[in-house]
């Protein structure tokens, strides 16, 4: 299945070359131990600094990928257990046998991708990891089992039965079958968020992050899973784009000729090696990060503190918004109705008048719609789908300078 966090994206127009305006000394910590994790915004600093291990898993809020989370941070596994859903009565702790070869990871680099997603068929668009989507009731219904095992060592087998009318119904238990519990977890109850929270240990629903909006960089424990290692560094939020300059001097480094990415862990913990004694900050490294309010930003790393204090140290440089050229010009409204039948409506604004390409690619990557149109303001474009097989597209706006993808469901 397409998911949107993993589509590619590029940035067309050149960034310009912008001097630093602006220094800032900044510390931000996770506390001793990395026991915490820390939402950063680039224009105001800290956000919030919240415990990192009072959770297990993390359902995704907003977006179409229906994600879920472990949390690696506090030793939380996820295995799978090679089992349908219609098994889960007749599960033995027998099944666990070499359940370990079968560990699941999160990955980093892109956020709306959980160890929950990590088993999908990739020859199936409809296929979630844990679930199929149903595009007639546009109901995922749960068809995986898993085992977990979290922080104090005990270990339960798991299943997501559903996402339905926006909220999530699993249930879990001890491996012989006894103490089942089933929960439900509705997605309204945390607006404007990435994620919401839930403790298996506690029996606990969390809200622990602040608004996507209001946040850039994630401070934190992690696992990478490219080496299934656990790792402390910088993770960026959803649309932030980051990139690193290397080698370069990090005084009058720009970010001319630089392709920024949307990749979550382009700042990531490599900035820093440990020596046998102490850690030791990477010279001649920058990284330029765009936050979600298109304002330009230049880090340079200047010491980590390690577990005594959990301390990130940095020079902040406030490079200003982006020029002209680069701000985005064409905002979509709306893309309704989505999941489509016969038609489809696309409602955009933009800031001047412009041509602009409209493709739509299927899973495949074929195009089966294209068209040209003069923007200008706001208007609404419809667009035909009556004669498109069922499934998931992308819809590409392509102007002189940018582009916009979003998802739209054929049934």
């Amino acid at each position: 299945m397409i998911h949107l966090s993993t589509i590619k994206k590029t940035i067309l127009a050149l960034l310009l070359p912008v001097m630093a305006t602006a220094q800032v000394q900044q510390t931000v910590t996770t506390n001793t131990g990395y026991a915490d994790q820390t939402f950063y915004s680039m224009a105001n600093a800290t956000v919030s600094t919240v415990s990192n291990t009072d959770w297990d898993l993390a359902f995704q809020i907003s977006g179409f990928e229906a994600a879920i989370l472990i949390n690696s941070k506090n030793n939380v596994k996820l295995y799978n257990a090679n089992k349908n859903v219609s098994e889960w009565l007749s599960m033995t702790v027998a099944d666990t046998a070499g359940m370990t070869n079968n560990e699941l990871l999160n990955n980093e680099a892109h956020m709306f991708n959980g160890a929950f997603n990590t088993t999908a068929d990739t020859s199936n668009q409809f296929d979630l990891g844990w679930g199929i989507y149903d595009l007639g009731t546009h109901i995922i219904m749960g068809d995986s089992i898993y085992f977990i095992k979290l922080s104090n060592n005990t270990y339960k087998k798991l299943c997501i039965e559903s996402l339905s009318n926006s909220t999530y119904n699993f249930r879990y238990a001890d491996l012989d079958g006894s103490n089942e519990v089933l929960r439900s977890f509705n997605k309204l109850n945390y607006p404007g968020k990435n994620f919401g929270y839930y403790s298996i240990q506690n029996d606990q629903y969390l809200d622990r992050e602040p608004l996507k909006q209001d946040w850039d960089l994630s401070f934190a424990q992690y696992v990478d899973h490219f080496i299934n290692y656990k790792v402390t560094g910088v993770l960026t939020n959803d649309s932030v784009q980051a990139v690193k300059a290397y080698p370069v001097d990090a005084a009058t480094a720009t970010d001319a000729g630089l392709t920024y990415s949307f990749d979550n862990n382009i700042i990531g913990y490599d900035w820093k090696s440990f020596n046998g004694t102490t850690y030791v900050v990477a010279d001649s490294t920058v990284y330029f990060v765009i936050d979600r309010h298109a304002h330009k930003w230049k880090i340079v790393f200047t010491g980590f503190g390690g577990s005594a204090n959990g301390n990130f140290y940095f020079d902040q440089y406030d490079l200003g918004p982006l020029s002209v050229n680069d701000v985005k010009t064409v905002d979509v409204v709306s893309l309704y109705p989505n999941p489509a039948t016969d038609n489809t409506s696309l409602v955009l604004t933009t800031t001047k008048n412009q041509q602009a390409e409209i493709n739509i690619y299927d899973i495949s990557g074929k195009s089966v719609y294209k068209s040209n149109y003069q923007l200008a303001g706001m208007q609404r474009i419809d667009i035909p789908t009556a004669g498109f097989a069922a499934g998931i597209y992308v819809v590409n706006i392509q102007t002189a300078g940018e582009q916009t993808q979003l998802k739209l469901v054929k049934n």
